[in-house]
């Protein structure tokens, strides 16, 4: 059922880490913004133990915030975040349908795979025939140029 390949082009690994580099600095600016404006006032920032939370703090928000964003992004009607629109790629499963929010989410959290060894997931792209990464395989899920 890779229905996927009769219209459509499979992205290159280079389109799909400019994608990245945009939504990283689109994310950054954000979360820049809304810790700085939560932590404002605290006197004893650089206090280790105090530091340590907050640097914990911010990496589970950040990751919550990122998945969050790119699962909604990609199950909605453009199917792919801001950085995948800017750069002209869109996600979508087999049949060339856009992802469900479930399918979207696991994509999603099966990047932390992805990279855990040595970022093989990713790697994957550049020499898949597909060009889809562990993550891609294990939901399903093709990015395509539009």
């Amino acid at each position: 059922m890779q229905l996927v390949s009769i219209n459509n082009v499979y992205s290159s690994a280079s389109r799909r880490l400019l994608a990245w580099f945009i939504d990283y600095l689109l994310i950054s600016a954000v979360t820049s913004f809304v810790f700085n404006w939560s932590f404002e006032g605290m006197e004893d920032w650089w206090n280790v133990s105090l530091f340590s939370w907050h640097i914990g703090y911010i990496t589970m928000c950040n990751f919550i915030m990122i998945t969050l964003y790119k699962a909604t992004m990609e199950a909605s009607k453009y199917q792919g975040s801001f950085g995948k629109i800017a750069v002209g790629i869109r996600v979508m499963g087999t049949q060339g349908e856009r992802l469900s929010f479930s399918k979207a989410l696991l994509r999603n959290v099966a990047k932390t795979i992805s990279w855990m060894v040595f970022c093989i997931g990713y790697i994957m792209i550049i020499f898949d025939d597909k060009k889809q990464g562990l993550h891609d395989k294990i939901a399903d899920a093709y990015i395509v140029r539009t």
